[in-house]
């Protein structure tokens, strides 16, 4: 194994990146560190029962908060090496600030995929109670995506939206099923020269 590899992984929610980028972790048999995961402890540890709902009521001065905390010890863990860090925001940071990375790469889909890839793993068989809760989907991926994009602009300059700018490769998953996204960022990877040292 090669000590050294850093990989970025980003995706806005549901795109896929977290599937992702745990088969590339392990593909390549280095440690993932997860963003969402501390984003998901602090929710927790405020009594609220899902990220959804954190994003809905907290202030967004927390969110920055937690923010900074997170993409600090990114960046330590980056300079170490050995780590497939999973983010929003730290292809971003890496690239304002010359971090070394191996690769940075973004996943995404249309709205209408994400809504329903989250959709489908609820299996709600009432069609009203299903119609419903795709609108609150709808709504919460919407707003996770608006508050990202202006904390981020705030907290690092960061254009959210210009993806390309900050990503080796971006990836559209909207029409393509897991294993072709990663078989396709694996191509990408090993024509790049990283490759599994096993």
């Amino acid at each position: 194994m090669n000590d050294q590899k850093v990989l970025v992984v980003g995706g806005p929610g549901s795109s896929g990146s977290s599937t992702i980028a745990k088969r590339l972790a392990k593909y390549f048999n280095i440690e993932r560190v997860y963003g969402g995961g501390f984003f998901r402890k602090e929710a927790q540890s405020r009594g609220y029962d899902s990220l959804e709902a954190f994003y809905r009521e907290v202030k967004e001065s927390v969110l920055k908060e937690i923010d900074v905390k997170v993409d600090e010890n990114f960046r330590a863990l980056a300079k170490k090496g050995g780590v497939l860090i999973e983010s929003k925001i730290f292809a971003a940071i890496a690239t304002k600030e010359n971090i070394p990375c191996n690769a940075k790469v973004w996943i995404t889909a249309s709205l209408e995929v994400r809504v329903n890839r989250v959709l489908g793993k609820e299996n709600i068989s009432n069609p009203v109670q299903s119609f419903l809760r795709k609108k609150q989907i709808r709504k919460d991926l919407e707003k996770r995506w608006e508050l990202d994009r202006r904390r981020y602009k705030e907290l690092y300059g960061v254009d959210y939206t210009a993806q390309d700018r900050y990503n080796d490769l971006v990836v559209d998953s909207s029409e393509q099923n897991e294993d072709e996204t990663f078989d396709l960022i694996v191509g990408f990877l090993e024509k790049k020269g990283i490759v599994c040292d096993r």
